[in-house]
């Protein structure tokens, strides 16, 4: 339990701590979001290291931040990987090209039928 709780832990400090760095000093670059995560992740199992959560529990915070890391690095480089080998217009790896249709589904009013007693007596439900 305490293990999940620090991956958790790191997972968590990984993707808040590089949006307290402001966005003049990281730009808009993709390596530097990719290296700022990694550095926060770091941090973080040196901060459960610091605090004596114990051994097993430090790697696991350093572990969720290292995974959070990796994501942002699959994110931030994949699609255009994606593109280069081919698997650009499908939407596996980036948003796909085909329209989405919209066909509303409209039904046609019942027909009415005044052949029965029923619809002479009561008249239209409708």
């Amino acid at each position: 339990m305490k293990v999940i709780l620090g991956g958790l832990v790191g997972v968590a400090a990984a993707k808040f701590l590089p949006t307290v760095v402001p966005t003049s000093i990281t730009g808009s670059s993709q390596i530097v979001r990719v290296v700022l995560t990694g550095v926060s992740a770091y941090a973080a199992g040196k901060a459960a290291e610091m605090f004596k959560l114990g051994p097993q529990t430090s790697a696991a915070v350093l572990f969720g931040g290292m995974m959070q890391t990796a994501s942002v690095a699959l994110n931030a480089f994949l699609p255009s990987i994606g593109k280069q080998i081919g698997l650009g217009g499908f939407g596996e790896l980036v948003p796909g090209s085909f329209p989405v249709p919209q066909n509303p589904l409209r039904l046609p009013p019942p027909a009415r039928v005044g052949t029965s007693g029923l619809y002479r007596a009561f008249g239209s439900a409708y």
